[in-house]
C-alpha cells in the first residue's frame, strides 16, 4: 500500500483500461479542482475512479467504486465557462482506501499487477474468444481486427485483453468494473464472452429493438455532444446566437429584471428541465415555446401615463365632431383616475350602430391617456379556450386572446379593446361570455388565469373599453359589470360637419390631391348625404367622397380635367342615379292625411299615415307592412276616437255602417313602434270629420285608451328630419321636454314646438278649436239607481 494521496477524478462510467490514452470533457467542480490540483502539485498524477450511478451529479463516498486507474493526466483546453478538455494515459490498476471529500475527492492507494502469462495455450485460447465475438457480434469494433493482429504476434495477453474491453463501450457499468477489477487475462475475456452471449440469447425482436434504441441514443449522445462542442465554440468566437445562449439570455433578465418571484421560480425550473432534454425531441419544444412565451408576456412593464385633461380633450376634439355627453364622461372617467390612481370599476361600453366611431373614440382614448392600444375582436368566439387559453400539453397549445393582446401590448396597463363583445356565442366547447366574467370583473382580474401560464396574471392596471351594437344582446353577467355609453346615430347636420372637417381632408390626402385640385360644396355633400347614403355612421359618405376622388384621378391623368368642384350635378354625373329618396311632405293640406315622424337606425325620417272611409260593417282594415306594436296603436287610436265620437262631432252611425282603413306609404318596408298613436288618432279623426290637417305640420307621441299622451324616443333624429323635410311645427308628448336640449341648436331655432299630455291638446293645436265636454254614457245594461245606491251600496259591503 502506497501512503501516497492524490486527487481523485470522478468519471460518470468512462474507463480507461491500463496502457491507453483518451481525450475527456471535464465538467463538474470537483472534478476540474482535481484535475488542476494533480496537474500543479503531483506531476499529473491522478486517481480516476466509477461513480455507481453516472446519472448521479454529486455522488457521495458510497456511491464510488473502490477500485480504479492510476493515470497521467494533462490539461489540452480550459474553456470560458470552466470546463476542461484532458488527455488521461492510464497507467496501472489500483485498490483506493481512504478515500475523503474535501474540495474534491482524494484517496491512497495499492497498485495491483495483473497475473502475467507467457503460456502459448492462454493466448491461442484468448484468440479463439475474440474471433467467436467477430462472428456472433455485428456491431462489434472494427478495431477489433487489429487486436487479433496482435495476439499472432505473441503480445502480452493482458494487454490484448484490455484492449478487446478498451472498444466494448457499450458494456454496462458493472461490467466494465467488473473487467478493471479481475487481474487474470483469461477471466476478464471470459466476463466479456459471457456478456456477449447474454446478448445472443436475446429475442431477435429484442435484439432488433435495442439495435434501434442504441442507434437513437448514439445519436442523441452524437447530437448533445455536437451541439456542446458548437457552444462551446461559439463562447470562445464571442458568437451568442444560439439556443443555449438565448437561455443563458433569459436567466440574466430573470435576475436582472423584476419579475415576480414565483415567475422566477417557474421559468428556471423550466430552463432546467430544457437544457437536460435533447434538442430534437417534442417536449423540449414544449417547454422552448412555453419559455418564450412566459417571457415575453409583460409581467412589471409599464407605460407612463398622461395626465393632462387639456391635452385628452383636445385629442377626443381633433379624431371626433360632435359627441359632447361621451368626451364629459371620458374627461370625468380621466380625472377620477387621475385622482385615485386606481381603474377599478370603470369598464366603459361604448354602444350604438356600425360606423358612429366606437372603435376610433377607444383608440383616441389611448393617445389621451399615453398608454398603448390593443384590440381585440370577439365577434363569432364559441370557445372558452378562446378567452383562457389551452393548456400546454396539447398540440398547438397557446395563450387566449387576452395574453396574446398583452404580449402585443409589451406592457401590463394598455388600453384594451373588447369590440363586438354583443356577438360573443356558446356552445359545447363552454361558454367564452363568463370566462370575460373573470376579465371585467375588479374583484376577479387582479389574478386572472390562463390555462397555458398556468400562473395568475394580474389585470387590475389595465382599461378595459368594450363596444356592442346593440345593448339587449351583451350577456347578463358581462352588462352588470359594465357603464353603458350610448352613441346615437349622427343627423345629417353632423356628417356634414364630419365630411368637412375630416373626412373630405382624409381623402383627399390619401389619393396625394389638395383642395385646390378637388373641392366640395356643403350643397355637394348634402347631395351624397341625403340621397346616396342612408346609415347611422359615416362609412358609406367616405365611400363616396374617396369614390368622387377616384374618378377625378382618372380624368386629371388623362388630361381631361384638372380641378373641380364637387357640386350636387358633378356628384350626380359621378355616382350616377340616386340610391335614395328622403319622404317629402304633402304640397296641400289634406283630408285624413298626417306626417308622423319616425326613427330608424340610419337616422330621421317623416312618415304620412292616410285614413279613409267607406260603406261597410265596421270594421277595422291595416296596410303598410306594420308590426305588432303599431297595429295595436291603430287599434287603440280607433277605440278612443270611437269611444269619444260626441265630442268630435262624429255621428254614432259612421261606425256601424262604415269600414276605416288606416294605410302607411312605402308597404315594402317593415315599420313599428308605439311612437305613432296620435299621428294615427289625429288621422282617423281627420278623415271622420272632413277636417283638413296642415301640411307643415308632424307630430310624434303614444297615446292610450284614456286619451293621455306618452313620451317616445329618438326625438333629435325625428325633429331634424321634420327640419329637413321642410315642417314648420311638430307636436310633441310633454314628457319629452327634457330631450329638447338634444336637438341640435339650428333645428330648435327654425322648429315650432308644442308640448302636450292630452289628445285634446293635441286636436286643439291642430284644429285651432277646443274639443266639445260631453258627459260619458253609461255602458248598455247599466241601471240609472245603480248610480243612486252607489253610496249604500258600498255601506254594505264594509258590512
Amino acid at each position: 500500500m502506497s501512503n501516497q494521496r492524490l486527487p481523485m477524478l470522478v468519471t460518470r462510467g468512462s474507463y480507461v483500461y491500463p496502457t491507453f490514452e483518451q481525450i475527456l470533457e471535464i465538467g463538474r467542480d470537483k472534478t476540474t479542482l482535481a484535475v488542476k490540483e494533480a496537474v500543479e502539485k503531483y506531476d499529473g498524477q491522478i486517481l480516476i475512479v466509477s461513480q455507481k450511478k453516472p446519472l448521479e451529479d454529486d455522488p457521495l463516498i458510497k456511491d464510488l467504486y473502490a477500485f480504479g486507474i492510476l493515470a497521467n493526466v494533462k490539461i489540452k483546453k480550459e474553456w470560458k465557462d470552466g470546463t476542461l478538455t484532458v488527455n488521461i494515459k492510464s497507467v496501472s490498476r489500483v485498490e483506493l482506501m481512504n478515500i475523503e471529500l474535501d474540495a474534491f475527492y482524494t484517496a491512497e492507494f495499492q497498485v495491483k499487477e495483473p497475473l502475467k502469462s507467457e503460456d502459448k495455450e492462454a493466448l491461442k485460447k484468448i484468440t479463439k474468444y475474440i474471433k467467436a465475438m467477430i462472428n456472433s457480434q455485428e456491431e462489434f469494433p472494427s478495431e477489433i481486427e487489429e487486436v487479433l493482429k496482435m495476439a499472432s504476434t505473441n503480445a502480452d495477453p493482458n494487454y490484448i485483453v484490455d484492449s478487446a474491453a478498451h472498444l466494448m463501450t457499450f458494456m454496462p457499468i458493472n461490467k466494465k468494473q467488473a473487467i478493471l477489477e479481475e487481474l487474470d487475462p483469461i477471466k476478464r475475456i471470459e466476463i466479456i464472452n459471457d456478456f456477449l452471449d447474454e446478448k445472443r440469447q436475446s429475442a431477435d425482436i429484442e435484439s432488433s429493438i435495442s439495435k434501434k434504441i442504441k442507434s437513437r441514443v448514439d445519436e442523441q449522445q452524437r447530437e448533445f455532444y455536437l451541439r456542446e462542442k458548437l457552444k462551446a465554440i461559439k463562447e470562445e468566437l464571442g458568437d451568442m446566437d444560439g439556443e443555449g445562449d438565448d437561455m443563458k439570455k433569459y436567466r440574466t433578465r430573470l435576475e436582472n429584471e423584476p419579475f415576480p418571484d414565483n415567475i422566477k421560480k417557474r421559468l428556471n425550473q423550466e430552463i432546467d428541465r430544457y437544457e437536460g432534454l435533447p434538442a430534437a425531441s417534442s417536449e423540449a419544444n414544449i417547454i422552448r415555446t412555453y419559455i418564450d412565451w412566459m417571457m415575453q408576456t409583460p409581467w412589471w412593464q409599464k407605460t407612463k401615463e398622461k395626465t393632462d385633461l387639456k391635452y385628452a380633450k383636445d385629442v377626443l376634439d381633433k379624431y371626433h365632431y360632435g359627441l359632447a355627453k361621451v368626451k364629459e364622461r371620458i374627461i370625468e372617467y380621466l380625472a377620477v383616475k387621475q385622482n385615485t390612481n386606481s381603474v377599478k370599476g370603470q369598464i366603459i361600453t361604448l354602444v350604438g350602430p356600425p360606423g358612429v366611431g366606437k372603435t376610433s373614440l377607444a383608440k383616441s382614448i389611448a393617445e389621451a391617456m399615453g398608454r398603448e392600444f390593443i384590440k381585440v375582436a370577439l365577434g363569432g368566439i364559441k370557445d372558452e379556450s378562446e378567452i383562457r387559453g389551452h393548456r400546454k400539453t396539447y398540440i398547438g397549445a397557446m395563450p387566449g386572446r387576452i395574453i396574446q393582446g398583452m404580449k402585443r401590448a409589451g406592457v401590463k396597463n394598455p388600453v384594451f379593446l373588447l369590440d363586438e363583445v354583443d356577438k360573443m356565442a356558446s356552445d359545447y366547447r363552454g361558454d367564452p361570455a363568463s370566462a370575460m366574467l373573470e376579465v371585467l370583473d375588479p374583484e376577479q382580474n387582479s389574478k386572472f388565469s390562463d390555462h397555458y401560464l398556468e400562473e395568475e396574471y394580474d389585470l387590475s392596471d389595465v382599461v378595459f373599453i368594450a363596444t356592442a351594437n346593440y345593448p339587449e344582446n351583451i350577456p347578463e353577467a358581462l352588462y352588470d359589470r359594465m357603464e353603458i355609453i350610448e352613441l346615437s346615430s349622427y343627423t345629417e347636420i353632423e356628417k356634414m360637419k364630419i365630411a368637412k372637417e375630416y373626412l373630405v381632408p382624409k381623402v383627399l390626402k390619401d389619393h396625394a390631391l389638395n383642395s385646390d385640385q378637388v373641392s366640395f360644396t356643403e350643397e355637394g355633400i348634402s347631395e351624397i348625404i341625403k340621397h346616396y347614403t342612408r346609415e347611422a355612421g359615416v362609412r358609406q359618405l367616405e365611400r363616396w367622397i374617396a369614390s368622387i376622388a377616384r374618378k377625378f384621378v382618372v380624368k386629371m391623368l388623362n388630361k381631361e380635367l384638372e380641378k373641380i368642384t364637387v357640386t350636387p350635378k358633378i356628384v350626380n354625373e359621378f355616382l350616377k342615379k340616386r340610391i335614395f329618396e328622403h319622404t317629402e311632405k304633402d304640397k296641400e293640406a289634406q283630408i285624413g292625411v298626417v306626417t308622423g315622424l319616425a326613427y330608424t337606425q340610419f337616422g330621421g325620417d317623416i312618415l304620412p299615415i292616410e285614413v279613409n272611409h267607406f260603406p261597410g260593417k265596421g270594421g277595422l282594415i291595416l296596410t303598410g307592412k306594420l308590426g305588432d306594436v303599431m297595429k295595436e296603436s291603430a287599434t287603440i287610436a280607433y277605440d278612443y276616437v270611437k269611444s269619444n265620437y260626441k265630442q268630435f262631432n262624429i255621428p254614432k252611425e259612421v261606425f256601424s255602417e262604415n269600414d276605416v282603413h288606416i294605410h302607411v306609404p312605402e308597404g315594402a318596408v317593415p315599420k313599428d313602434g308605439p311612437s305613432a298613436g296620435i299621428t294615427l288618432t289625429t288621422a282617423i279623426v281627420s278623415a271622420l270629420t272632413n277636417k283638413p290637417v296642415p301640411k307643415d305640420l308632424g307630430m310624434t307621441g303614444e297615446i292610450t285608451l284614456r286619451g293621455l299622451v306618452f313620451p317616445i324616443g329618438g326625438l333629435r333624429e325625428k325633429s331634424i328630419s321634420a327640419h329637413r323635410s321642410g315642417l314648420k311645427k311638430i307636436i310633441i308628448p310633454f314628457k319629452n321636454k327634457k330631450d329638447i336640449d338634444d336637438i341640435p341648436e339650428e333645428v330648435r331655432n327654425e322648429l315650432e314646438i308644442v308640448l302636450v299630455q292630452k289628445f285634446s291638446e293635441v286636436y286643439e293645436a291642430i284644429f285651432n278649436e277646443k274639443l266639445k265636454k260631453v258627459e260619458k254614457e253609461l255602458p248598455i245594461g247599466t241601471l240609472a239607481s245603480d248610480k243612486n245606491n252607489s253610496k249604500s251600496s258600498s255601506q254594505e259591503k264594509q258590512l
